[in-house]
């Protein structure tokens, strides 16, 4: 290919204007040969290629398009829509694989640069064939080391041989995928996709709890053992993972079964105020991501097995308390304080008499001297942020957390009010760095 460009390249240096040729304004049309037109500006460096690249991209949306009707796109069908995603596939990759294609011609006027390409019907099936033979053999090949690892209930490794399958048939699949196995004609792809569905075929998951009791904002210290078994058998070394399908909050990672099919699950912690909350377990997305894009599409379709585990919680009202704002100079700081409190299972009121805890807010901003800057000159400043937390019927601090004179530097031609902004968005990201931690040891009992 750079041989072609470099001639190309050397023709047009040498090309002087002449007749603009039919090709341009109209495709030519042949009995024998796909015929492809690309042109580029000739104020891009690359043009001679670009101009190349779009002929064989318009060569390759002739050929895909013409999708054998005894296909895997043709024959799979599980939401409308899967023939449209492989099609859209091979037209994009098309060009990649185009072979023995030659350049006819080439012009240029004014601004741009127009080159055609052509690439004989036979010379493309000869080397469709080839390639097409090889689709086969390779994804076959794949089918059968996958069938062995399922025999030995090996289901990881079934899953990312058919998937390997699966990528090397990918490219071919608007042509003819069959083959003739035991007296019978098949699609390999399908096989291969039949196989990789059938992994997850009589799966099922079983928990050693049903439903558990936690509190908002902390976490659970009883463990969640989730079983993975395919037809009554166990499953070891598969993936599994626990997410909150309702509620919010924070689970251990993914983990493999071990060699009893079991895979040990945490709440580290719920983040959410919803009374009852519940947890799905369930394969870990891995699966997915072997698989090319377009087979991820269709498999999402599929049930998977899956676990749920309710969680209740002991006490959904939180700590009723009276936010008190001092001084506050930086005013964007105080509601989202107050929604970080919120969050962590504090329950505002108006009535200060009313409250269990007394929140005490004030934020300062100091404005110091002017600091030379490489481009401009800075003003320094100085922004506090002071919460004490009490009971309220006790007056006992039960917990006090200060940003203390963070120096920031703001450019000297900002307004106070962006300079302001500036500093609430700094004193911020330590509040949300350090304050979250410190509520939730917080006992507000």
């Amino acid at each position: 290919m750079k041989r072609i460009f470099a001639i190309i390249s050397s023709l047009v240096a040498v090309m002087t204007m002449s007749a603009q040729p039919a090709w341009v304004n109209q495709h030519p049309v042949s009995d024998t040969e796909y015929m492809g037109v690309g042109f580029a500006s000739l104020s891009e460096s690359d043009y001679v290629q670009k101009a190349t690249s779009n002929a064989l991209a318009d060569i390759a949306s002739q050929i895909a398009i013409k999708v054998d009707a005894s296909s895997f796109m043709h024959t799979v069908d599980v939401d409308g829509k899967s023939r449209e995603l492989f099609e859209e596939k091979v037209q994009n990759s098309m060009a990649a694989y185009l072979e023995g294609q030659e350049m006819k011609d080439s012009y240029q006027d004014g601004g741009k640069y127009y080159v055609l390409y052509s690439l004989n019907k036979k010379t493309y099936q000869k080397n469709l064939e080839s390639h097409r033979q090889k689709a086969i053999a390779e994804g076959w090949n794949y089918y059968e080391r996958g069938m062995s690892s399922m025999e030995v209930n090996d289901l990881v490794n079934a899953v990312s041989l058919f998937a390997k399958g699966l990528e090397a048939v990918e490219p071919w699949l608007f042509t003819d995928l069959t083959k003739r196995v035991n007296g019978k004609t098949i699609s390999v792809p399908a096989e291969l996709y039949d196989a990789y569905l059938n992994v997850f075929a009589g799966m099922a998951i079983t928990t050693n709890v049903a439903q558990l009791e936690g509190e908002a904002y902390k976490a659970i210290p009883q463990t969640i053992a989730a079983c993975l078994s395919r037809e009554g058998i166990v499953v070891a070394n598969v993936p599994l993972e626990a997410r909150f399908v309702v509620g919010d909050g924070s689970v251990s990672p993914a983990l493999n079964t071990d060699f009893n099919g079991t895979a040990e699950f945490h709440v580290l912690n719920i983040t959410s105020k919803a009374a009852v909350q519940e947890l799905r377990i369930t394969l870990s997305d891995k699966f997915l991501s072997a698989l090319p894009e377009a087979y991820r599409q269709i498999v999402k379709k599929q049930s998977w097995p899956e676990a749920k585990v309710s969680i209740t919680l002991k006490d959904n009202t939180g700590s009723l308390a009276y936010f008190h704002v001092g001084k506050d100079k930086l005013n964007s700081c105080q509601r989202q304080v107050h929604t970080l409190l919120a969050n962590n299972n504090f329950t505002f009121t108006d009535d200060a008499n009313a409250a269990q805890i007394f929140v005490d807010y004030e934020t300062t901003l100091e404005i110091g001297g002017t600091v030379a800057g490489e481009l401009y000159d800075m003003n320094e400043c100085y922004a506090s942020l002071i919460l004490k937390i009490y009971n309220n019927q006790t007056q006992q601090l039960l917990m006090e957390y200060t940003v203390d004179r963070l120096r920031i530097l703001a450019p000297i031609k900002n307004s106070a009010d962006q300079t302001k902004i500036q500093a609430a968005r700094e004193v911020m990201k330590r509040v949300n760095r350090e304050l979250p931690g410190k509520l939730r040891s917080l006992n507000l009992n």
